[in-house]
């Protein structure tokens, strides 16, 4: 092999190096180096110069191909979207843009609360012998949450039944002593020893100088026992109703749940001595909750008796609608502002004393901003966009927006952009462009 058929051949080889090495073709082990080492062959020259030839057609040809065919999917897409515009119209969602007055709209800040929520106080004096629960643990209507000492109330009961027992006796007694002046009234004076013989003779001299009247006596005898069967009466009463105030401390010695509802605040521990009127729990009902604020004066003749409003839950994130039940009659001195209650759906996700945010609209709020759906805006680039039907031509354009708030879960405001009335395309894909005919 001479110097010019051994340059012929290197100039091969390196052509060869890249697209043989992607094939998995060793040059060291192939059938070319073995030709490079072999004898001097007179052909040798003009065969690889033909090799190199076909060998560069050839690399040429397969990327040439190869975009030739990923451009046949798009090329008869577009043939069929310009063939077929009815198939545009029935698969995508074409809707007009409506308004809502968000320039006079409020959005106020409140809590969540729980429609019923007591503080159970102490009724008696004494020790705390048991907690039956902590914070956020759920009892039924009549449930007993706390016991306090009783043993002091139980004797004072005992008592009350001694005086009961004691004025029941007297009771007798008084009976039996005004029966007596009124079935024997000259008892006293024929069984009343010497001075009552005498009474016999004397009663008459009596009457009729006229300084006594015996008759009048036993009327008055009679009205005094009488009155003493009325006051062991009204004893025997007496102490009834102090058995009865017994046993009603007996039962607030044991603190029970009004309704149905949780712990929320637990202010003694079980041991603890305890006076009468001092706090123990604070006791709430979760399965309605409210949503409290206090809106300014100007918005309350907007705000409407069972309405419902939308309100945003900090705790879950979440908008719900929720009906205004109570407008308070006096508005607050030093905050100029009313407090009103909203009932909020049962089973909404929230905790009593969350962060609440309502929005409330003034009456004829003016302004109208276009409100579109969220599915409606691409992004494209770094700015947000939105096809919109040309009403003249009946083409869609790629238009830029900008977008504002929040409206509602699926819902933007648009600030620029775009206008109430417009049709846009609400159900836009990737492979949406400019000028296509609806």
């Amino acid at each position: 092999m001479n110097n010019h058929q051994n340059t012929i051949f290197h100039q091969v080889g390196n052509f060869l190096k890249t697209p043989l090495a992607l094939l998995g073709v060793n040059l060291k082990n192939s059938r070319l180096n073995k030709i490079y080492h072999s004898a001097n062959h007179p052909y040798l020259c003009k065969g690889l110069y033909n090799l190199k030839a076909r060998l560069t057609m050839n690399l040429l040809t397969i990327p040439l191909t190869a975009i030739t065919l990923l451009l046949l999917p798009f090329h008869s897409s577009a043939q069929s979207w310009n063939q077929n515009p009815q198939n545009f119209n029935s698969n995508y969602n074409i809707q007009a843009v409506t308004g809502l007055s968000l320039d006079k709209r409020a959005l106020l800040g409140g809590k969540v609360i729980s429609s019923a929520q007591v503080s159970l106080l102490a009724q008696v004096s004494g020790d705390v012998l048991s907690i039956n629960g902590k914070e956020g643990d759920m009892f039924k209507r009549g449930a007993i949450l706390v016991m306090l000492e009783q043993k002091a109330i139980q004797a004072q009961r005992d008592a009350a039944n001694a005086e009961i027992a004691s004025a029941n006796e007297a009771l007798k007694n008084a009976g039996v002593q005004y029966s007596q002046s009124i079935v024997s009234p000259n008892s006293s004076g024929m069984f009343g020893g010497i001075p009552g013989m005498f009474s016999m003779f004397t009663d008459p001299m009596l009457r009729a100088s006229g300084r006594g009247d015996p008759d009048f006596d036993k009327f008055a005898n009679r009205t005094s026992r009488y009155t003493q069967y009325q006051q062991a009466k009204y004893k025997l009463t007496q102490a009834r109703l102090k058995l009865k105030q017994m046993e009603e401390r007996l039962k607030d010695a044991n603190v029970v749940a009004p309704f149905d509802g949780v712990i929320t605040a637990k202010n003694v521990n079980q041991g603890d001595v305890v006076r009468s009127g001092q706090m123990l729990l604070k006791f709430a009902n979760i399965d309605k909750l409210q949503v409290e604020l206090n809106v300014p004066s100007r918005l309350v003749s907007s705000l409407r008796i069972n309405k419902e409003y939308r309100i945003k839950l900090d705790i879950a994130n979440i908008v719900v609608n929720a009906a205004l039940s109570q407008i308070y009659p006096i508005a607050d001195n030093n905050k100029h502002s009313v407090k009103v209650k909203f009932d909020l759906p049962k089973n909404t996700p929230v905790l009593a004393g969350a962060y609440a945010e309502v929005e409330i609209f003034e009456a004829d709020s003016g302004v109208l901003t276009p409100i579109i759906p969220e599915s409606a805006v691409l992004w494209r680039s770094s700015l947000p966009s939105i096809f919109v039907i040309n009403p003249q031509t009946n083409k869609t354009e790629l238009r830029f927006v900008r977008l504002g708030e929040q409206v509602g879960k699926n819902k933007k405001s648009v600030l620029s952009g775009l206008k109430i009335g417009e049709r846009i395309v609400v159900n836009p894909n990737i492979l949406m462009i400019s000028g296509m005919s609806i």
